[in-house]
């Protein structure tokens, strides 16, 4: 018997938060598809997204950060894994402030 991986269905938001993803798409292909590989096969493992993924803190609680680059772009989600869903609450770049 094969094991089988759960895949995570990824739903965005709101239609803004699914053009900023598909704009990055663009931008950065390779990473943002590297991001949704991870995002689709085992969002919560840190051991498979070393220096990508972290855990947001305060009133963003509950919220996970992937580094699509190291410094700039990110994509921010929660996942449903009752339902095997990554829901995209954000994706963007940091301001610089």
């Amino acid at each position: 018997m094969s094991k089988s991986k759960t895949k995570y269905e990824i739903v965005f938001q709101n239609s803004r938060i699914e053009k900023d993803w598909l704009a990055l798409e663009v931008e950065l292909p390779e990473r943002m598809n590297q991001c949704k590989s991870f995002l689709m096969a085992s969002p919560t493992d840190r051991r498979q997204a070393i220096d990508k993924l972290k855990k947001l803190k305060g009133k963003f609680k509950g919220i996970l950060q992937y580094d699509v680059t190291k410094d700039d772009a990110r994509v921010w989600y929660r996942v449903d894994k009752n339902n095997h869903m990554v829901i995209i609450k954000y994706v963007g770049h940091h301001p610089n402030w």
